[in-house]
C-alpha cells in the first residue's frame, strides 16, 4: 500500500511505528498507552528518564519539500492546541521519510510548524533526525553482497550462508 492511498488512521500508525523503530534503534525502552485517549503516543525510556512522545505524519507539501505539521487535537468540530505537560517531544514523519524529534517547548502556542525548509529561517531543521540506512549507496551494498560474511536469501526466504563460506 503506497502512503497516498492510506487513511490519517494508518498515516499516524506509521509514524508511531517509525517512532518506535527511532526510539529502540536508539536504545530507548517503549511503552505503548493501552487507552487511545491519552494526549500522547508513546513513552520512552533511557536511564531511568521517562518522555512522553506525540507522534505525527506531515503529507501536506505547502511547497515542495516543506510539510505541514498540525498541532491540535481534532475532535467532533473543534480543535484542540496541546497544552503544556500533554507531551514531552514531537516525532514527526514527512512523507518524503524525514524525520524530527521537536521538543515541546519549541512548539508551545504553536498550531502548525513547517518542517523541511531550507533557509535561515529553517528553525525545525536542528531536531532531524539522522537517516536510519535507507540511503546505502552502491558501492556500499555491492560490498555487503561480495564480502566473505555475506548471506544470500534460499528458497522461501530464509538467509544461509552462502556455501563458499563452509559450514561452521
Amino acid at each position: 500500500m503506497n502512503k497516498s492511498s492510506m487513511n490519517n488512521k494508518q498515516k499516524g500508525n506509521l509514524a508511531i511505528a517509525s517512532a518506535i523503530k527511532h526510539f529502540v534503534s536508539n536504545g530507548y525502552t517503549v511503552s505503548i498507552p493501552l487507552a487511545d485517549t491519552a494526549k500522547y503516543d508513546l513513552v520512552v525510556e533511557q536511564g531511568g528518564v521517562f518522555l512522553a512522545i506525540q507522534c505525527k505524519y506531515a503529507g501536506y507539501e505547502g511547497n515542495p519539500g516543506v510539510f505541514s505539521v498540525p498541532l491540535y487535537v481534532s475532535g467532533g468540530n473543534r480543535r484542540l492546541k496541546y497544552q503544556d505537560k500533554d507531551f514531552d517531544i514531537l516525532f514527526v514523519l514527512c512523507a518524503n521519510s524525514r524525520m524530527y524529534a521537536i521538543p515541546f517547548s519549541e512548539v508551545a502556542g504553536h498550531t502548525t510548524v513547517n518542517v523541511g525548509r531550507k533557509s535561515k529561517w529553517a528553525k525545525w531543521e536542528q531536531y532531524i533526525l539522522p537517516s536510519t540506512g535507507d540511503e546505502c549507496s552502491p558501492t556500499e551494498e555491492s560490498v555487503g553482497e561480495n564480502s566473505s560474511n555475506s548471506v544470500k536469501p534460499q528458497e522461501g526466504g530464509n538467509a544461509e550462508p552462502s556455501p563458499e563460506q563452509g559450514q561452521v
